[in-house]
């Protein structure tokens, strides 16, 4: 089959999307499949930056949500141009609803991927007020673009409920997210990792998120007040990084809590193999929730103990106490305390036990195949 992987938004970029296009692209290559990508930046740069992106800045200046509905319309307007010039025996995978809407006007099949809620996280990220002009129209085209995809598939059940309730369509089909496996297989050494990085033996917690409110960073800074022994490296950026940085420093950690910024996921592998366990302490914010996170997925993968929030898809993912510990949203206390638990001599049976789970469960072949009796229906 002829594919093309569509969105909106960038491509490549930091954050699970760009992972599982990444994942899940590779393996239909490996499958026989001819594969290619289609972005507004990929179809036509300038006119995304003259058309979509300065005339947004400015009319969301004047306030109320008209910039943020102005670039998604160019956005769409571009997508579904190059989309239209594609050969018809093409087949859309759309990353997001937009896209999903691009490809019915230009005349293509489209399986659309959920990944999350357009207008919640709108609402919770943007700054976008309840009952605005800008909820009223993401709620329009998430709708729309529901309605307009051949097949659906969501990376939870909690979205696939979602999509019910707002489109009426019960026929998604719910895959969990997943990694290539072979990828945590090849870390590098623990002991040549943390010399690179420049740690010494003290216990080491990762937090690989992207510093945004729902993945609940501050928690996990906050958490380290009561590991007085660990160091907890922060890997990600995001528009709360000012905020968690003056919080470590208000809690008086200094080195005990690092931001790394933003890494390309090659190098992430580094900074799993230097860990002891892992914290993703996602927080609901808006009505959103964690889906199956790459994040855990990665860190399970890789034989660390993972703690996570029990909210959402992370519930999917995570048999407490037997592949890894879920805590209460937004509990420092509690998170503090499962992570003693991980950094205990229970932590390497969790390790090994999150690892054959992802191997059996969550490869990105075996979704690769999923996925590819999805499109052939189309």
């Amino acid at each position: 089959m002829r594919l093309v992987f569509a969105t909106v938004f960038e491509y490549p970029h930091p954050g699970g999307l760009s992972t599982h296009v990444d994942m899940l692209s590779a393996a239909l290559l490996r499958r026989g499949h001819e594969v290619s990508f289609a972005t507004p930046r990929r179809i036509s740069p300038v006119r995304l930056e003259l058309v979509a992106r300065a005339p947004s800045v400015l009319l969301q200046a004047l306030g109320g949500d008209r910039g943020r509905i102005w670039s998604h319309r160019e956005r769409l307007r571009i997508l579904t141009q190059g989309l239209a010039r594609l050969p018809k025996d093409q087949i859309v995978i759309a990353e997001d609803v937009l896209a999903a809407i691009a490809a019915k006007r230009a005349g293509l099949p489209c399986l659309l991927t959920v990944h999350g809620y357009l207008t919640r996280e709108a609402l919770s990220r943007r700054g976008m007020l309840e009952g605005s002009l800008g909820q009223r129209y993401f709620e329009r085209m998430e709708r729309e673009g529901y309605l307009a995809a051949g097949r659906i598939v969501t990376v939870d059940h909690r979205l696939k409920e979602h999509v019910l309730t707002v489109s009426g369509r019960g026929d998604a089909r719910v895959q969990p997210n997943f990694i290539d496996t072979a990828w945590a297989l090849g870390l590098p050494p623990r002991d040549d990792s943390r010399t690179a990085l420049g740690l010494g033996q003290v216990p080491v917690i990762l937090c690989p998120r992207r510093l945004t409110p729902k993945n609940g960073v501050h928690v996990a800074v906050a958490a380290m007040a009561y590991l007085p022994h660990a160091v907890l490296l922060v890997v990600g950026d995001g528009a709360e990084s000012d905020s968690l940085q003056s919080q470590a420093a208000g809690l008086d950690l200094g080195d005990r809590v690092r931001f790394e910024g933003a890494k390309p996921h090659a190098g992430m592998a580094q900074y799993y193999a230097a860990a002891d366990a892992v914290v993703v302490p996602s927080v609901p914010v808006a009505g959103v929730e964690e889906a199956t996170s790459i994040s855990v997925l990665e860190g399970m993968a890789s034989g660390r103990p993972v703690v996570a929030s029990a909210i959402g898809g992370l519930r999917e993912l995570i048999t407490p106490g037997e592949n890894g510990l879920l805590v209460p949203p937004d509990d420092p206390r509690a998170l503090a305390h499962a992570v003693r638990e991980a950094l205990s001599d229970a932590g390497p049976a969790l390790g090994r036990a999150a690892q054959d789970y992802v191997a059996r469960h969550h490869s990105a072949d075996a979704a690769a195949e999923a996925f590819e009796d999805d499109l052939s229906a189309l």
